[in-house]
């Protein structure tokens, strides 16, 4: 691969395109040769009940015309989707979390060859997933030129039709990867500028409203955004305006911020039926917190976080999380707090399956306890007060007897019942 204006190229990025189509595919095989448009909510307007467009199969995102602009935009209303798919089109309901865990595989695969990665968290309507950039200065001396490093990428997420490509900055990385065919990497060399101007706008990292705008006033590519003064887009577009004009302009001032990896420990298990039973759940639950503290990863350590994770029978998954007020070391303690936790909940539909993480480990083994026996049981019968607190939500009715005034004659003076607080 040649250099960049005589410098060595900084970044690459990992675009795998239509990501959550493909994971839906790979997991149900049936899909890869139908229309397909996963429909949900999307960035600012997640809880307000709309449906927007958030992947879709690929042969449905080109328009018939053969030009290079696409025919869906992530964030895109369903109703403008619809109008333009197919009779036969498929809609599906996103499965966020398996996403998620999914490309989290991807993200660590990445930094086994290259500890420098960032996920591309700045595309609401995709939830920021598939897409990851890689700094992969210095590496030269690990896999030589840029084209080895692009294939050491390529390796990692070979499960993937994943596109890879190599820039300046992560944008030019970013147009590269999009311009690329599976299987080779794309860098971008010389002036951006040329090779920037006849892609369309729907490639701009900016909300599917803006996208109409720009389209309004004939701005259909990001040559006609860079033949503009930014000062003109600034004051039409605001601080978006500036962003489209740089970046159609090649230039993207954003640092690479490497994501910190955060230890877990995960465990799933699958229901032989969809239930609501508590009776089946929490006993699940209870299993999934055996295997979890079973793992060499949690032994002599704390857990200060625990996430479900259900599949719901037709229905979008659910994920409570829940922090534990002290951090807990065994099953009995975590479960105590999961169950006061989903003693409030109602649970959306029936239950298909389950994935336990317990996140926030820590290396405390233990604490200091007192000497004095009967310090060390006015401790213990503090915590179960606490817990009793957090269970119920207010001062448990737990009480004390205490000495007022033992010599009184009065027997009602010599003794009070006092309420017992945490």
């Amino acid at each position: 691969m040649p250099t960049l204006d005589g410098k060595r190229a900084a970044v690459a990025c990992i675009h795998i395109p239509n990501f959550m189509w493909q994971v839906e595919s790979l997991r149900r095989p049936e899909l890869a040769d139908r229309p397909v448009i996963i429909v949900g909510e999307s960035g600012a307007n997640v809880g307000k009940g709309a449906q927007f467009v958030l992947d879709w199969s690929p042969e449905l995102g080109q328009k018939s015309s053969g030009t290079s602009s696409q025919k869906f935009t992530r964030g895109m209303p369903l109703s403008e989707a619809l109008a333009d798919a197919r009779k036969d089109v498929t809609l599906l309901e996103p499965d966020i979390p398996l996403y998620r865990r999914i490309f989290a595989e991807v993200l660590t695969a990445l930094e086994a060859r290259c500890p420098d990665v960032e996920p591309d968290t700045e595309s609401a309507e995709s939830y920021g997933l598939g897409r990851a950039y890689v700094g992969i200065w210095g590496l030269e001396r690990l896999y030589g030129d840029d084209a080895q490093v692009v294939r050491a990428l390529s390796n990692a997420v070979n499960q993937f039709d994943a596109r890879i490509g190599v820039g300046e900055n992560k944008w030019l990385a970013y147009i590269a990867a999009s311009a690329s065919s599976p299987g080779r990497g794309l860098k971008i060399t010389g002036e951006p500028g040329r090779f920037l101007a006849k892609l369309p706008v729907e490639l701009l990292p900016v909300d599917f409203r803006l996208i109409t705008r720009l389209h309004g006033f004939g701005l259909h590519t990001m040559g006609d955004i860079a033949a503009l003064p930014p000062g003109a887009m600034q004051a039409q577009f605001g601080g978006d305006g500036t962003l489209v004009s740089d970046l159609s302009n090649g230039i993207d001032q954003r640092p690479l911020v490497a994501r910190r990896t955060e230890e877990a420990v995960s465990e799933y298990l699958e229901f032989p039926d969809a239930t609501v039973s508590m009776a089946m759940i929490l006993p699940a639950i209870e299993s999934l917190l055996s295997r979890a503290y079973n793992r060499p990863q949690l032994a002599r350590r704390y857990a200060r976080e625990a996430k479900l994770e259900a599949g719901v029978l037709r229905r979008p998954p659910w994920t409570i999380r829940v922090a534990f007020k002290e951090p807990a070391g065994s099953r009995t303690k975590a479960l105590f707090s999961i169950k006061s936790k989903m003693d409030d909940l109602a649970l959306p539909g029936p239950i298909e399956d389950m994935r336990l993480t317990l996140s926030g480990l820590t290396g405390e083994a233990g604490r200091q306890e007192s000497l004095w026996t009967e310090v060390r049981r006015d401790q213990k019968l503090q915590e179960a007060v606490s817990q009793l607190e957090a269970r119920l939500g207010t001062a448990p009715p737990v009480y004390q007897v205490r000495e007022l005034e033992p010599w009184s004659r009065i027997p009602e003076r010599r003794h009070a019942l006092v309420q017992l607080s945490p």
